[in-house]
């Protein structure tokens, strides 16, 4: 094949024209993450304005890595998907490391949360419960006691990129029969809250919602807090009237384990909502506890608990489900394993789910069955790629599979721990703009 004639040559040769950084700085503020990545790669330059501390907070961001507790000495070790790169504190007690996953440059964020303020009782001890869009919610946990079996002495919600925290007071729950457990869910969409007209100064404002159930499991109340309130509503009425009640005599389960996600402004949760054939509905609530909506969840032609939810999360802008099915007569073998099914909300309207990728237990594991939540567990999809991430809780290793090249790959070891309840590694996606919601208040931090 001939080469290039020698006007093509002249032109390869001929210099860029210059582009100034202003205007870079803009072309950059308007594109999708995973565009922007590549971006930093076509010069140091670009790669300077891309991750300048003065320009980085008007661009989009993606996932980073991951905050990971370490336990004593454990879990030290640990690589990124191109090579390794994580940073680990040299404190000996429980803390936390941040594993990176992009190539973040440095500074990496204080995974250790140490510009958090200091509890002034002893024996307490900070549970991250969720994380969103840069947002991390902790609840100040008293001794070995599970925060969603125990009311914690208050909830901390930070920015680890910013070191900016709010102090959230305990929500008045106590456990009883018909509110024997809690759970606590961040609500917070950076996007959405970039697109608001408000002012910077009176954006970036979170909401808590926080689920009570009883000895069933079933939801018997909402409660809800407003950081820019400051301060939880019980929101029976919401409850009562958005939908829960309608649900098959009132039953409504929360599957545990199965992740969370923002969309349109509400939290979806995968709920079981009839008690007896599984987790049938992503239903999504609204900051004031009011239930939008039920999208039923997609069923393969398989007999009754032979599927069950593992995941739901947001991938470019759309709703991601995981779930997991036997084979159709239920019988295990190497040719009939466990299967991962992922799907995909294609038209969030409509309520229309497309299968976008099948994968085995064998290819995932080498097995051709775990057990969900003991012997393995999904932590995130990646908000801008292909990519699951998993625990495996067997040899405390934390991996991502690549649905694109249908690869595995070990991206850290989490070290001693991994008891079902534990601390799971926590996605982080940076937020470099300020927060109205975050005012670094400390008061009321005393515990009675």
């Amino acid at each position: 094949m001939a080469g290039p004639g020698p006007k093509l040559r002249a032109a390869a040769a001929a210099p860029a024209p210059c582009i100034p950084d202003d205007a870079l700085v803009e072309m950059f503020g308007l594109l999708p993450a995973n565009s922007l990545h590549r971006f930093k790669c076509v010069s140091k330059a670009w790669c300077g304005l891309v991750t300048d501390p003065l320009h980085r907070q008007r661009f989009a961001q993606t996932l980073a890595g991951f905050l990971c507790r370490v336990d004593g000495d454990g879990g030290t070790e640990s690589s990124r998907l191109t090579r390794p790169n994580a940073t680990v504190p040299e404190r000996k007690e429980t803390t936390r490391r941040f594993v990176n996953v992009s190539g973040m440059a440095e500074p990496h964020p204080d995974a250790s949360l140490s510009f958090l303020p200091p509890p002034d009782v002893e024996g307490l001890r900070d549970v991250i419960l969720d994380a969103r869009d840069g947002l991390v919610l902790l609840a100040r946990a008293r001794g070995h006691e599970p925060p969603d079996l125990h009311p914690p002495a208050c909830y901390l919600v930070c920015n680890p990129a910013t070191a900016r925290w709010a102090w959230v007071p305990g929500s008045g729950w106590v456990p009883s029969a018909s509110q024997r457990t809690a759970l606590t869910y961040l609500l917070f969409d950076a996007a959405a809250e970039e697109e608001e007209e408000a002012s910077p100064p009176h954006r970036f404002h979170f909401h808590l919602l926080q689920f009570r159930l009883d000895d069933m499991d079933s939801v018997r109340a909402v409660h809800t807090y407003a950081s820019a309130d400051g301060a939880w509503a019980d929101r029976a009425g919401a409850w009562v009237h958005g939908g829960w009640r309608d649900w098959a005599r009132g039953m409504a389960l929360i599957q545990p384990g199965t992740g969370a996600a923002v969309a349109r402004g509400a939290l979806h949760l995968v709920v079981d909502t009839d008690g007896t054939s599984g987790p049938n509905n992503l239903v999504a609530v609204d900051a004031e506890g009011a239930t939008r909506r039920a999208i039923p969840l997609p069923r393969r032609d398989v007999a009754e608990k032979d599927w069950h939810s593992v995941f739901v999360g947001r991938s470019r802008g759309r709703l991601h489900y995981v779930m997991c099915v036997r084979p159709p007569h239920g019988r295990l073998s190497e040719e009939e394993p466990l299967r991962l099914l992922v799907w995909v909300l294609q038209d969030y309207d409509a309520g229309e789910w497309v299968l976008k990728h099948t994968v085995g237990f064998p290819e995932l594991f080498g097995r051709i069955a775990c057990q969900f939540r003991v012997e393995y567990s999904v932590v995130a999809v990646h908000p801008d790629g292909n990519w699951v991430f998993f625990v495996r809780h067997w040899d405390r290793k934390l991996v991502a599979y690549d649905m694109d090249r249908r690869e595995v790959r070990v991206v850290a070891d989490l070290g001693p721990g991994g008891d079902v309840g534990d601390e799971l590694p926590t996605p982080y996606v940076p937020l470099y703009s300020a927060s109205a919601g975050l005012t670094n208040a400390s008061v009321g931090f005393r515990v009675e």
